[in-house]
């Protein structure tokens, strides 16, 4: 994509991401239970994205067009919140990133330490610079960065000094195997990742593939102005209590549900409160989910938007999600299409972990 293209989709992606469109209605309760009573009390407003919980904007590549800011619950799975609201492929593997770390760590660690989602805090930033071959994470610490280090050593990770940076990379063998068990993988065939501290409680994950040292994206951001791009998700995090995840990717990319590439793709996710205080679940916690993707295709819009519409979940699926699918209203507008959903508590149900689908 050209630099006038770059600048042109970008200025599309944050003018449709700064529209505030009608909330669709919640879906009428069934005719045999009784509609829900406004006589509750409000719940209490979500807590905006803490100091702390921002740090990791900073590490932002200027020049990635793929980047997102994620603070989702635990339990959800964000692949599957991507494939409901239609993001294209590019867009997913930003998504999937997350758990595969930490499904990484856990078989590198093993029992030596607790489960990684305890000790990775949930707000994260994920970006895709342009010549990387994967991408790159950077998370929050919510333990010392000595029991961390300790527990990569158990896992057979090596350390260097790059740039002034620690930097962790799998070893060429495995651990000793305890008395009597099995000889284990090499480390890294268990975890094809280096790691990196930018700060005692800032973590730093990109893939062992990466060209020369791996640390180029990471330094530019350290050491360049932030892009329109950085900036703008930036601004939206701070400004934004309720967000859950904000997802920004530019240039052309394929669309499996679609004839033509996609040029520009956005999804945000906000935490919906539930009306009855008593109810509504600790920050984090969402109780529900409204989301909102916007798609700019390449091709005819209205013809995409229709496509859009019969969507279907891939493979096997629950009614429950088939139903999710179509449940998701797309219209066009403008150069766009706009996909709306908001899920209920119960609705997440499919799209937690080991949750089916």
């Amino acid at each position: 994509m050209s630099s006038w293209s770059a600048a042109w989709a970008f200025a599309l992606l944050v003018a449709c991401g700064r529209a505030e469109p009608e909330r669709p209605a919640p879906a009428p309760a069934p005719a045999s239970e009784p509609a829900p009573t406004s006589a509750a009390a409000p719940a209490e407003p979500p807590a905006p994205a803490t100091p702390d919980e921002r740090r990791v904007l900073a590490w932002l590549d200027p020049d990635s067009p793929a980047v997102a800011y994620m603070r989702l619950p635990a339990d959800l799975e964000p692949e599957a919140l991507g494939e409901l609201f239609a993001l294209p492929p590019r867009a997913l593997a930003l998504l999937r990133a997350p758990l595969s770390l930490e499904s990484g760590l856990a078989a590198l660690i093993g029992p030596a330490a607790p489960p990684p989602e305890q000790w990775l805090a949930r707000d994260l930033v994920v970006m895709q610079p342009v010549l990387a071959r994967g991408p790159y994470l950077v998370r929050r610490l919510l333990v010392p960065r000595a029991d961390v280090e300790a527990w990569l050593r158990s896992g057979g990770m090596e350390v260097e000094t790059v740039e002034g940076l620690a930097v962790w990379t799998p070893g060429p063998t495995a651990p000793e195997a305890a008395v009597g068990g099995a000889p284990g993988l090499a480390p890294d065939l268990v975890f094809p990742w280096r790691l990196v501290f930018l700060a005692d409680d800032l973590l730093g994950a990109f893939s062992l593939t990466e060209m020369g040292n791996g640390l180029s994206p990471l330094t530019a951001a350290r050491d360049l102005p932030p892009s329109e791009l950085t900036r703008t998700i930036g601004e939206v995090v701070a400004a934004d209590p309720a967000l859950l995840l904000e997802l920004y990717v530019q240039g052309a990319m394929l669309h499996f549900d679609l004839s033509d590439d996609v040029g520009v793709a956005k999804l945000s996710l906000r935490r919906l409160v539930e009306g009855d205080a008593a109810r509504s679940l600790p920050r984090h916690d969402a109780a529900g989910i409204d989301g909102e993707v916007i798609l700019q295709p390449l091709g005819d819009v209205a013809e995409a938007a229709a496509a859009l519409e019969a969507r279907v979940p891939a493979g096997a699926a629950t009614d429950v999600l088939r139903d999710l699918y179509k449940a998701v209203a797309y219209t066009q507008d403008g150069p766009i299409v706009r996909g709306r959903l908001q899920l209920a508590a119960d609705d997440l149900t499919s799209l937690r972990r080991g949750g089916g689908g």
